[in-house]
Order: structure tokens, then sequence, then C-alpha cells
């Protein structure tokens, strides 16, 4: 099944993602505790790919406003669901198989970072996201099951960070432990993401101009300094900026709809998430009036 393998991947690399490796074996993956994964994987084989977003954007956010991260100016997670199902479709006509059978993880309760660094798609740095070799930690990660045993590629040996600690003196909070995990009760993203209503002030006072997206880490990482070039995709556009002040006096629905379909479109950020940042992004603290909050 070489010449399968490497056709896959290959048409894999054609469709836009940076790095594309087979995971083998996956049949007998359990869904770790503690996550939502409904169901364990049952398929012998997993595509893992990785989808650059890149450091390439001529856009500048306004010095004034409240700053989208360029990770969540388009919705690349939607792009590689969209790539991979296309891919799919490929699969099937050549090498068999169900629409059922090739199922796409992104952005999903599976541990997508876990299959990256199993299959030799990347290395976990200390900030804890995967380092590649083509496009740093500049990428979005998916996979793929594939219904027919592969030859599983190896995972890396190497160290990505060495002695560097650039990632965990530039976060703020204090959030990047240097370990490869994030105290996430000290990460801006976390909080930034709607998965706490409350937000402490020692995270509160370091918050700056996020609106969605915290890139403290990834700005000094030595692997995101050269020039990535980012996959083109016009899903989920949306700007670098946006005005605070606007943004806090919308109501629920236009929020809603103003971020339909983008990567801050997610089910668990609420539009009161997004006012509550948009706040921070002024104050530098969560006001104690619950008119913010409908």
């Amino acid at each position: 099944m070489r010449n399968v393998k490497e056709e896959i991947c290959g048409l894999t690399m054609e469709a836009g993602f940076c790095e594309a490796k087979i995971l083998s074996g996956t049949e007998r993956f359990e869904p770790p505790a503690g996550t939502h994964m409904r169901r364990r994987i049952d398929s012998p084989t997993l595509l893992v790919a990785a989808l650059p977003y890149g450091n390439n954007s001529a856009e500048a956010p306004t010095i004034s406003e409240a700053v989208i991260a360029p990770f969540a100016r388009k919705n690349y997670y939607r792009s590689a669901v969209q790539r991979l199902q296309k891919l799919s479709q490929t699969f099937r006509k050549r090498f068999g198989g169900t629409k059922e059978d090739y199922r796409v993880f992104c952005n999903s309760p599976a541990p997508e970072k876990l299959f990256a660094v199993a299959c030799g798609l990347g290395v976990a740095g200390r900030n804890s996201l995967i380092i590649t070799h083509s496009a740093g930690s500049l990428v979005i990660i998916a996979a793929m099951t594939i219904p027919y045993p592969l030859d599983g590629d190896p995972a890396l040996t190497t160290d990505p960070c060495g002695a560097c600690i650039a990632c965990v003196s530039a976060c703020p909070t204090r959030a990047v432990r240097g370990d490869g995990y994030i105290d996430r009760l000290r990460c801006i993203q976390w909080y930034a993401s709607g998965n706490e209503e409350t937000v402490p002030p020692h995270v509160a006072e370091k918050w700056g101009r996020i609106l969605y997206g915290c890139t403290f880490c990834q700005d000094v990482c030595p692997y995101n300094q050269r020039l990535i070039a980012g996959v083109e995709t016009d899903i989920g556009l949306l700007p670098p900026s946006m005005n605070a002040l606007e943004l806090i006096a919308m109501s629920d629905y236009e929020i809603q709809a103003f971020f339909k379909g983008s990567a801050m479109g997610l089910s668990r950020l609420k539009p009161q998430h997004i006012r509550r940042n948009a706040i921070l992004v002024l104050y530098g603290r969560t006001p104690p009036y619950a008119s913010v909050f409908p």
C-alpha cells in the first residue's frame, strides 16, 4: 500500500496543506479521559495534516481597536474540513470505502495535537503548540480516518526548543509553564474563547487589545520569524480589528449575525463573551454592572 500512502499524502499537499502524515493502528485508540469525544476511532489509519495560516497577511489592526488574531481572521478550521471532505471523495473513488468511513476531525474533542506528535507531523513546543517543519506553529491541525491499513510515519524525537524560553518569558500572565503545558486559568485565550464567565483580575489587567486570539507566545517563537505563507481562503472573513465601543453597543442578535460562519462563530463563544472581551480591551477589567450580560 506504499503507493496508496504516497498518493494520499501527495494529494493532501496539493489541496493546500503544508504537512501530511499517516498515523496507523488507530483502531485501538480510545477517547482520552476528560474529553467529550463520544466514541472511539474505529478506523485502522488516520491522515493527519497541517493547514498553514501563515504570517504573510498585509492586514494590520488599527492602533485603537480590539484586535482579532491572524488565525481567526478567516475560518481556517472550516477550510481544513472542506478540503479534507473534498479529498475523501477522491479517495473513495480511487481506493474504496463509504462516505462514513472518512471521518474528519478539526478543532474537535479529538486530541488532534496528540495525533500530530504521534505521526511526526510536528513536535510539541514549550507552549504546547505543534511546531511543524514548513510553517512553524502557524498551522491548523486536522485529521481524517482512512478505512484501510497504511504504514504509519514515525514520531519525531528531536527537542524543538532546546534552552529557548522565549514563549515563557513573553506570556504576560505566566500561563506558559515551559513544560509543554498551559495553565489555562492564567491563559488569556482560554477566557477569550468563552470558557469562563468571570475573568480574574490578574488576567484582566494584562488583557491588552485582544478581542480574540492571544498570540504572545507565537509572536516570539524562533520558528515563526521567517515569512510563512498562509493558504488562500475566503471563508469566514473578519477584519484585523474592530471598534470596541461599537461591539459593546451591539445586541446579541447583531453580534451573532456579524460573526456567523467565522472562527468566532463558535457555539461556546456567546455574544456576552465577545462583549466582555471588548470591555476588557477598553478598561482592563470586567465592569461590575450586569447590563453587559443581558
